[in-house]
């Protein structure tokens, strides 16, 4: 088995992988798959996603991103 190099947000989609976004200050979090990924962003890196992310909780703009395998 290869190991998938996950780097933009086309990479999420072209492998059916997940995408959980957890506030690293309140601890809510999200999952979300490719398509609604590229919904938020486009077809950004992963870094500039986490950049433009805000917590609707608690305003918060620490997520911390965590790929999930494909279902």
């Amino acid at each position: 088995m290869s190991a998938k190099h996950i780097r933009t947000i086309a990479d999420l989609v072209r492998f059916g992988a997940g995408l959980r976004i957890e506030c690293g200050d309140c601890g809510s979090s999200r999952t979300v798959d490719g398509i609604e990924a590229g919904k938020l962003a486009g077809a950004a890196q992963l870094t500039d996603l986490a950049r433009r992310l805000k917590c609707a909780r608690c305003g918060g703009k620490a997520p911390k991103l965590m790929i999930l395998p494909p279902v």
